[in-house]
């Protein structure tokens, strides 16, 4: 097995999150408390980003989320 079970975990749920056109809540959250690395806040930036742009109207939660995890991110940079 590749990786640590967290990342595991994590890539569990992106994947899931990946095939809904509306993903679940809970998951989201539970990515969210899970994310350890920059790579996975990245990668969980780019599928948020992903989900919203494959629809004409987002969900606002999804675009909340991403200016939320977007600040965090550069924060980080910094």
């Amino acid at each position: 097995m590749a990786g640590s079970l967290q990342d595991v975990y994590v890539n569990l749920l992106m994947d899931r999150v990946r095939d809904q056109k509306y993903p679940n809540p809970e998951h989201l959250d539970r990515i969210e408390s899970a994310l350890r690395t920059p790579e996975q806040l990245r990668e969980y930036l780019r599928l948020l980003l992903t989900l919203a742009g494959s629809t004409k109207r987002p969900s606002p939660s999804i675009l909340d989320r991403l200016q939320r995890l977007a600040a965090l991110e550069d924060n980080a940079g910094r």
